[in-house]
């Protein structure tokens, strides 16, 4: 997370790079004197911000080590303060996200979805919080009088960095589960959503114990010094890059880690696909948050038999909902920054492809408007098809067979979603069980974070590891204890003492614990018997009670 400056290149006398005027040459050198002053003034705040923050954690986990959050009645306080924040702060909360990210008022209640996280946990608060007793294990002697529970208990403090682009749920849902689970946490809202971030800090320093709970605003600096601290466990959202410097952070401590990453998302569109329904799902994901949604379909890979019918109904989509520009429609949002409008602009300009609609005439990074630009064809070898987009672009590959398709999925990184439209049941099984990803949707894209509570969300590779959301949450931030209590009927221990091992104990505990005394072949055998000879006893039962009928 720290700023790095590559080494200033050493060029010979009278080379290109070096013939500067006099006035040149000053204003080369006062530029790097400003860049080295401003790194050095980031360096000098950073150490002074670990120093601040030891003592905040310090304080925290003094109050952690009391016990006060275990008390499962304060994380039901806690819980129901949340929800009342959302509550009474909802029109708040809807002019921060417009701000930040634009749109219409039904894209902040994306943002607020972890209110009725809130709620469900609530209902299972009291079940998921009980220590569960296992039933005993058949036939393990070792089992024997003993009673095996598995004990929830809190991690201890935590630290939750959250994205740009859910500012809010991004906060609270993970917030949501390490209070079910009984932690104190640090949030570190991102600064580019800056809006949104002041919202969050209000909401945790009104309604939440901020003994346990507490905001952390800033940049980078402030990102470095949280993560020079020691914590419980750390849960990141963001992208790969940020990701393995916050990995490599928290190896330092030995730090357990839940990271959300993203990635290349993929549609597979077969020949058998319903168009319809797949051209409104797939405009929704990619219409939402202008594409700014880690799960957003990011290519398509679509048949050729339905290629163009797909291309004409999305891109007639598109004009239904926009007319001839979307810039100052209402329902239409926002790119974070101008940063990333130049970065998507790139991500056109070199894709090499056909631009059906949008494009780059109608960007605008003052206004931070990107159109939603649907490229056909692109060269699988530019950054489009290779960098997560992340944005309203659409690259849509027409492909001969679908097994084309699965190879390319198959070829990248481990996406965080995989979307399949297609009426083939085979089919989608194929690509199931070939394509890995964090999660999957048949026939809709998105609604697998948001359909049942109970369905876990998190990567795998390159996408992220860990999962949260229902009870996954609650477990991903507890820490699942083994507890076994022995009888005290007898004082005999597993083994007796050396001096009472008689030589045939090897050969008995050989058979109880690892061959047993019958072999796989008897024990076959004996299964048939068995099966034959329940038959014969229903026979002999049935044939008794038809005797009986006829008397």
């Amino acid at each position: 997370l720290k700023y790095q400056l590559k080494p200033t290149p050493t060029h010979p006398p009278h080379s290109p790079a070096m013939v500067l005027d006099n006035a040149g040459q000053r204003a080369a050198e006062a530029g790097f004197a400003k860049v080295n002053a401003g790194r050095e003034r980031d360096e000098a705040l950073t150490e002074r911000l670990i120093a601040d923050y030891a003592k905040t954690v310090d304080g925290m986990r003094a109050v952690f080590k009391t016990g006060r959050s275990k008390d499962v009645e304060w994380r039901r306080q806690q819980l129901q303060n949340l929800r009342r924040a959302f509550h009474e702060m909802h029109e708040e909360i809807a002019v921060a996200v417009l701000a930040d990210l634009g749109g219409n008022k039904m894209r902040a209640l994306g943002d607020m979805g972890a209110c009725a996280d809130a709620e469900y946990v609530l209902e299972h608060l009291d079940e998921w919080t009980k220590p569960k007793t296992l039933a005993g294990t058949e036939g393990a002697v070792l089992d024997f009088g003993n009673t095996s529970v598995i004990r929830p208990t809190p991690k201890g403090l935590v630290l939750i960095v959250a994205p740009w682009n859910f500012p809010l749920i991004m906060c609270f849902q993970p917030l949501v589960a390490a209070l079910a689970a009984g932690n104190g946490a640090m949030i570190k809202p991102s600064e580019m959503a800056s809006n949104c971030a002041v919202v969050i800090k209000k909401m945790v320093d009104n309604y939440l114990d901020t003994d346990l709970v507490k905001v952390t605003l800033g940049a980078v600096p402030e990102t470095t010094a949280l993560l020079a601290q020691k914590w419980d466990h750390i849960f990141y959202t963001g992208n790969g890059s940020i990701g393995r410097v916050v990995m490599e952070a928290a190896a330092k401590n030995l730090t357990p880690m839940t990271l959300e990453l993203g990635g290349k998302s993929p549609v597979l569109i077969d020949s058998t696909a319903k168009l319809d329904a797949a051209v409104n799902r797939i405009f929704y994901a990619k219409n939402l948050n202008c594409g700014q949604i880690c799960i957003a379909p990011d290519y398509v890979m679509v048949h050729e038999a339905v290629a163009d019918e797909f291309i004409k109904k999305f891109v007639g989509q598109i004009q239904k909902s926009y007319g001839a520009s979307a810039k100052d429609h209402e329902h239409w949002g926002k790119i974070i920054n101008g940063r990333h409008c130049e970065r998507l602009r790139r991500l056109i300009e070199t894709s090499c492809g056909e631009v059906v609609c949008g494009g780059l005439d109608e960007i605008d990074v003052e206004a931070r408007h990107v159109p939603l630009t649907v490229i056909k064809n692109p060269d699988m070898a530019s950054p489009v098809m290779n960098e997560e987009v992340f944005g309203p672009v659409l690259p849509i590959v027409i492909v001969k067979d679908m097994q084309e398709g699965i190879r390319v999925v198959r070829e990248k990184e481990r996406p965080l979603a995989l979307y399949i439209f297609s009426e083939d049941q085979k089919f989608v099984e194929h690509v199931l069980s070939t394509c890995t990803s964090g999660g999957a949707c048949v026939n809709s894209c998105l609604e697998q974070i948001a359909a049942n509570k109970e369905l876990p969300f998190g990567g795998t590779g390159a996408s992220g590891f860990g999962k949260y959301h229902g009870r996954f949450g609650f477990e991903e931030f507890s820490h699942l204890r083994a507890v076994l209590y022995k009888t005290t009927m007898t004082s005999q221990s597993i083994l007796p003492p050396p001096e009472q091992c008689p030589p045939w104990l090897f050969d008995v505990a050989m058979k109880v614990l690892v061959t047993g005394f019958v072999s796989d072949e008897l024990k076959e055998k004996l299964e048939g018997l068995k099966k034959v000879g329940g038959v014969a006893v229903a026979a002999a039962v049935a044939g008794m009670l038809f005797k009986r009928s006829k008397l």
